[in-house]
């Protein structure tokens, strides 16, 4: 159980770690991109978790 989770949290955390490396060095960050952006890394976070959970691989 803890190995989707940790790759769950994983992606999220690096989603959150480039896009703020993006807000933080441009201004062309809006809302709808912002939206979109998040929308895909909670998207890939949970196939992530969910391929993990399924296979019983490990990290």
């Amino acid at each position: 159980m803890s190995t989707p989770m940790t790759a769950f949290v994983a992606v999220l955390v690096l989603g959150v770690v480039a896009y703020l490396t993006m807000w933080w060095e441009g201004t062309w960050v809006n809302l709808r991109f912002t939206k979109w952006y998040f929308a895909i890394i909670v998207v890939l976070a949970i196939a992530t978790g969910g391929y993990f959970w399924f296979t019983g691989d490990t990290i």
